[in-house]
């Protein structure tokens, strides 16, 4: 268990797992990022994570948090709902990754730790939700600087509400979703950047596929409004910085796009978020306010 004196002379990691890639931000005690690590996702996340830190050299690190795409039960501290990353699906990562490197891990939804990220410097918000534009869709939900889990730790799992037209909203506001959406419209099978590309240029399949993905993104601003009243909801995540994905939100809501903001992070609020995890996690380790920490 660390000491306040440890606390202040030792540094902290955060750990964004993705998909494809692992981002990891290793901070100082003063909060300043002192490293910047990124690497594809190997098999083994949990082998990978404790030897990203263990390879650590300087200052003890005292603190560790993570980020991941899926679930984390906050009784049981298991991983679930992660298609991403099936062999963590089941495992109490937290438990596991703290016996191994004997520290104080704390680990929650990606999306969760990107809206601890934005409500850091949203500190008048009573009620933040921030939506994640990107390869899926989720919300993330901070009320008085807490973050909302759930029994499950599945609170914002919205991508699973079912469409009076049929699926899921994820299948819609999706990358895959604009792929689709993009063939089904007489486009080619595209990656992405070639489709958005299209739109700028006012391609119509191109500019129809982006409009079906507004249209169901519009609808989980008006989800979002409608269930929690939050006085701040940001949009973050790699489509939230998006000229042509904006503007077709724009469209769709009207004088309603008022008081979206985009997220300042950008698609870098996971891993900051993780750093505060890994703050408070060293913080409560010691019995300080993780606020101060």
């Amino acid at each position: 268990m660390a000491d306040r004196t440890a606390l202040q002379n030792a540094r902290i990691v955060g750990v964004d797992v993705g998909g494809t890639k692992v981002r990891a931000l290793v901070a100082d005690a003063a909060g300043r990022i002192i490293d910047d690590l990124r690497e594809p996702t190997e098999p083994d996340v949990v082998a990978q994570i404790a030897r990203i830190v263990r390879t650590q050299t300087g200052p003890p690190i005292v603190g560790l948090g993570v980020g991941v795409p899926g679930a984390v039960d906050p009784q049981t501290g298991c991983v679930s709902r992660i298609p991403n990353a099936p062999l963590l699906d089941g495992v109490p990562l937290a438990a596991l990754l703290s016996t191994t490197l004997h520290i104080p891990v704390a680990v929650e939804n990606d999306l969760a730790a990107a809206a601890l990220a934005e409500a850091r410097s949203a500190t008048s918000a009573s009620v933040l939700a921030v939506i994640a534009a990107g390869t899926g869709i989720g919300l993330g939900i901070v009320h008085d600087g807490v973050l909302l889990q759930g029994a499950t730790g599945a609170a914002g799992e919205i991508g699973d509400i079912p469409l009076p037209t049929g699926g899921t909203l994820e299948d819609t506001v999706s990358i895959e979703g604009i792929r689709r959406a993009h063939v089904a419209n007489g486009g080619v099978d595209a990656e992405l950047s070639t489709i958005l590309a299209l739109a700028a240029n006012d391609d119509a399949a191109a500019l129809a596929a982006i409009d079906h993905y507004a249209e169901g993104l519009a609808f989980a601003v008006q989800v979002a409004r409608a269930v929690l009243d939050p006085d701040r909801l940001v949009l973050t995540g790699g489509l939230a910085g998006s000229d042509v994905v904006l503007d077709a939100l724009r469209r769709q809501l009207g004088d309603a796009m008022s008081g979206l903001t985009v997220s300042e992070h950008g698609t870098d609020a996971p891993a900051h978020g993780a750093l505060l995890l890994g703050t408070q996690a060293a913080a409560r380790s010691c019995g300080a306010d993780s606020s101060s920490a």
